[in-house]
């Protein structure tokens, strides 16, 4: 089993604890295109979740041409968690979907609203490559609603996006989405009282959709009457808070096929007081150079991804910083394990990790590589 080095993690830790201890509460922003900014479908919303108290900020990023359009990742990497939706169409639904997805890659938590995933308006829907594997509900199904309609069936009522929700109540519209069909993996949290989608997280767990239009009633009866402050409160906490352990990118083939991590079951997520314990699996010759950094976005000067063909492996890319590196040794199969302090300071600590596997077989270069893996801690 490959160990933490107690020489390295407790330095890293102490180091990043320093940072985030000076770190205020969560940081949220609106991100859609919903009209001029000056609007109530913006501000009224901005101004529920300045109230609730738990977000130090609460901007508004709007993704029209008119707004500014697409924002860029390191604009989004301020925040730890975005609200999406739309009523309005984007600048660009394709180049929004892609940073989407590239922000929810590097940890950031993102909820999407009506009409985002579920309006059949061309271009008002989140596209790119956020429509492959990073969809809660599968979106342009259209629009349904229904006057009085309620909460119905809470399928987890222990969820946190379900905290102290006690009742629902959607405006004389109340638009929701028709389709009540999720991405695989995708959990369903509760449901309006017609059955369909209210809330529901995806197969990434820093990803949940709200089944209505975030506004109020007092905006636009697309909206909701009671309740729609809370879930949306607590789905972005959620999501800001979430431990994660998922891939990004993709890895290269050994002669034996795609080396890559997988959380052994008991020990899926990278939590405080809690440990990491992963299985890197086919490494052909029983041996792995395993990297830990802080960012998928750059390694020292040189961008990421970086590609390793002149380096004898072609269809290869390094796609995390390799900061520290340990040896595993084990085949078909090594364990790595990551124990992590019991101190809330140390939710939202992102790090990223990569595996170089040897393999003389693999190529001329004698290695393949893992997909990228965003390791967050959080609760």
């Amino acid at each position: 089993m490959i160990q933490p080095r107690r020489s390295f993690f407790p330095a890293l830790f102490l180091c990043t604890g320093a940072l985030v201890a000076q770190t205020p509460t969560v940081r949220v922003a609106l991100c859609g295109a919903a009209g001029a900014s000056t609007g109530c479908q913006w501000l009224n919303v901005q101004t529920i979740l300045q109230a609730s108290n738990a977000f130090a900020t609460v901007d508004i990023i709007d993704v029209t041409a008119a707004g500014g359009g697409t924002p860029t990742l390191n604009q989004l990497l301020g925040y730890d968690a975005l609200l999406c939706w739309t009523n309005t169409t984007p600048a660009d639904n394709v180049a929004w979907g892609n940073v989407l997805a590239d922000y929810v890659d590097a940890g950031g938590g993102v909820v999407v609203a009506v009409f985002a995933n579920s309006s059949t308006t061309t271009g008002r829907n989140i596209d790119g490559r956020w429509q492959n594997g990073y969809e809660v509900v599968l979106d342009r199904s259209g629009n349904g609603s229904g006057s009085g309609d309620t909460l119905g069936t809470v399928h987890v009522p222990t969820h946190p996006a379900m905290a102290g929700v006690t009742a629902f109540q959607g405006g004389t519209t109340g638009s929701r989405p028709n389709g009540t069909a999720l991405e695989v993996g995708s959990t369903l949290i509760a449901e309006w009282s017609n059955g369909k989608v209210l809330v529901a997280q995806g197969s990434r767990p820093n990803r949940i959709d709200l089944g209505f239009y975030p506004p109020p009633a007092s905006c636009t009866q697309s909206g909701w009457v009671t309740g729609g402050d809370l879930l949306m409160v607590n789905s972005l906490l959620a999501v800001a808070n979430t431990a994660v352990y998922q891939s990004y990118g993709t890895g290269c083939a050994t002669s034996a096929g795609v080396p890559s991590f997988t959380a052994q079951a008991g020990f899926p997520k990278p939590t405080v007081g809690g440990v990491l314990i992963a299985d890197l699996g086919v490494l052909p010759v029983g041996v792995a150079l395993v990297s830990l950094g802080f960012s998928n976005q750059f390694s020292g000067p040189t961008p990421l991804p970086f590609d390793l063909a002149p380096f004898g492996a072609p269809g290869c890319s390094l796609v995390a910083d390799p900061a520290v590196t340990q040896v595993a040794i084990g085949a078909p199969t090594a364990t790595w394990a990551l124990v992590i302090p019991n101190d809330n300071n140390f939710i939202g600590v992102t790090f990223f990790q990569q595996a170089v596997v040897l393999d003389p077989a693999a190529n001329a270069g004698g290695f393949a590589v893992t997909s990228g893996m965003t390791i967050k801690v959080g609760t």
